[in-house]
């Protein structure tokens, strides 16, 4: 197995990671414990059963998946803690069959990994070939840059491997290259702050996860609300809530709870009848 085509795997599933955070199995993967990890795997698997990704799973766990299977699967939530640490950036690994168990949770394609090196082995051989066939000779061309939009993702991971290749042969680590430090974000009072992904959690703010920036919910504030706000404008609901304990908690925008992870919901008149006008 070589180490930059590893690398460049292990690049794009997290890629792919970032991408399905928003999907929809977001609660799942918004925060990848490794209860929710195992329950996703259940998920996956039943949704589609290829022979690769039942092949996979049994060499990561130990037995074949059967949706019976369930309870006998719980008692093997540990061994998602590998993945959950890939997935959050805590920690690397170099157990292929932990990023092929990564890849099927996060729908990356092509999988396992050597459907992967393959895949762009022969992607890599077309465009030599075609680069070859259409050069003049004696004369030396500078291909063309392709705007970004009109790359597939496919070509993206080739360009991304054969930079890896370039790369590696004048002495950079690949770890330096594909897992940079991120910037991260931690949620604190009413609202995310952003901080260093290295860093230790605050004291004062334990409870709050560091997690990987999200644009989308960065922009997420706690209301303190009363019987003056306005909840609705055109007849929909512009503030969200989310049950924590017996009393609900408002916000600015839909996502998760920054604390329990649960979706949050539009408010409703019942809510507000009940938990604000009383």
């Amino acid at each position: 197995m070589k180490q930059n085509d590893f690398e460049a795997y292990k690049k794009a599933v997290k890629l792919r990671y970032e991408e399905e955070k928003n999907g929809n199995y977001s609660s799942f993967l918004w925060q990848p414990s490794r209860a929710n990890l195992r329950k996703l795997c259940v998920e996956r698997l039943k949704e589609n059963p290829s022979s690769d990704d039942l092949n996979s799973f049994k060499i990561f766990i130990g037995f074949e998946f059967k949706p019976e299977n369930s309870n006998k699967l719980k008692d093997e939530t540990d061994r998602f803690r590998t993945i959950e640490n890939f997935l959050k950036g805590s920690s690397d690994s170099n157990d292929v069959e932990v990023i092929n168990l990564a890849a099927i949770l996060v729908d990356f394609t092509p999988r396992p990994y050597l459907k992967f090196v393959k895949s762009c082995k022969d992607e890599i051989d077309t465009i030599g070939v075609n680069f070859l066939e259409k050069e003049e000779p004696k004369t030396v061309k500078t291909p063309p840059v392709l705007p970004e939009k009109n790359l597939s993702t496919k070509k993206k991971l080739i360009i991304g491997l054969l930079g890896f290749t370039a790369l590696f042969s004048i002495g950079y680590t690949a770890k330096d290259l594909v897992l940079p430090t991120k910037e991260c974000m931690q949620w604190q009072s009413d609202h995310y702050v952003l901080v260093d992904c290295q860093s230790e959690n605050n004291g004062l703010f334990a409870s709050s996860p560091i997690i990987p920036y999200d644009e989308n919910a960065v922009a997420l504030h706690k209301l303190m609300v009363c019987d003056t706000t306005t909840f609705f404008e055109g007849g929909k609901a512009i503030i969200w809530y989310c049950k924590v304990g017996r009393l609900p908690e408002f916000f600015d925008g839909p996502g998760l709870h920054p604390i329990t992870g649960k979706a949050l919901r539009p408010v409703t008149n019942y809510i507000i009848g009940k938990y604000v006008k009383k």
